[in-house]
C-alpha cells in the first residue's frame, strides 16, 4: 500500500514537472515571419462625369480597403463599387487604405479629371452683311456690275456655297473679261483647273466671303461651311 501511494505522489510531482517543461520549448520555438500588408494603386485619369473602376492591389486579400478622395469637388468614390466618378475639372489625390488585423498600408495616387468635349454645334464667325476689301471698297455700282459675273455650280447660276469641312467642290466663273482675280479668307484655298474654272477647299467651319474681280466688274460669292 506504502509502495502504490508513493508512485502515485512520484508521478504528482514529475507531471507538472513536463507540462512546464513542454510549454517553454514551445514559447522558446523561433517564430516564422509573417508578410507585411502592402497596398498598391494606380493613378486615374477621367472626363467630367465618367465613372472607372479603381485599380488596386493588397497582397492580403483579407484586408479591408477604404478609398478616399482628397478634394471632393473633383472626384467622387462609389466604395461599395469601388469607382471613382469625375465631377469638375482639375487635379487630386485619391487615399487608399487597406487594414487587416493590426496592420495598415495606405497608398496616394493622382487623380486627373479632364473637360469632356462639347457636343455643341461650332460657333460660325459673324461676317458682315455687305463684305469689302480695303482696295477696293464697295460702291452702290457693285451690285449692278456684278450682274455681269456668273458663279456656276452643276451649270446653275449659284449666289452661295455650302460645303462640309475638308470637302473640295469645283465652281465656274463666266465673265465678259477674261483678266480675273479671286480674293479669299486665308481658310479658304482656291486653286485654278481650267481657265474660268476652280476648286474650293475650307479646312474649318464658318462663313466666309470670297470676291471675284475684274478691271471693270466686282462680285462676292457667300461660302457656308458646315
Amino acid at each position: 500500500m506504502k509502495e502504490a501511494w508513493k508512485k502515485s505522489l512520484k508521478y504528482l510531482i514529475v507531471l507538472p514537472i513536463i507540462v512546464i517543461a513542454v510549454v517553454v520549448v514551445i514559447l522558446t520555438l523561433p517564430k516564422g515571419e509573417s508578410t507585411p500588408l502592402s497596398v498598391t494603386a494606380k493613378d486615374v485619369v477621367l472626363e467630367i462625369g465618367d465613372s472607372e473602376n479603381i485599380s488596386y492591389d493588397v497582397n492580403i486579400k483579407q484586408a479591408v480597403v477604404s478609398f478616399k478622395v482628397e478634394d471632393e469637388t473633383k472626384a467622387n468614390v462609389n466604395s461599395s463599387e469601388k469607382k471613382i466618378v469625375g465631377l469638375s475639372e482639375g487635379k487630386t489625390n485619391l487615399i487608399v487604405t487597406a487594414k487587416y488585423g493590426n496592420e495598415t498600408s495606405v497608398v496616394t495616387v493622382s487623380v486627373t479629371v479632364l473637360e469632356a468635349p462639347s457636343t455643341d454645334a461650332p460657333d460660325f464667325p459673324t461676317m458682315p452683311e455687305n463684305p469689302t476689301t480695303p482696295n477696293n471698297p464697295s460702291t452702290p455700282e457693285d451690285d449692278e456690275q456684278g450682274e455681269n459675273i456668273k458663279f456656276i455650280v452643276d451649270n446653275n447660276e449659284v449666289n452661295e456655297l455650302v460645303l462640309t469641312v475638308g470637302e473640295s467642290a469645283s465652281f465656274r466663273v463666266e465673265c465678259e473679261e477674261n483678266n480675273i482675280t479671286i480674293q479669299a479668307p486665308s481658310e479658304v484655298e482656291i486653286k485654278k483647273i481650267t481657265t474660268g474654272t476652280y476648286s474650293i477647299n475650307v479646312a474649318t467651319a464658318g462663313y466666309y466671303t470670297i470676291t471675284i474681280q475684274t478691271p471693270l466688274y466686282q462680285r462676292t460669292l457667300e461660302v457656308i461651311v458646315n
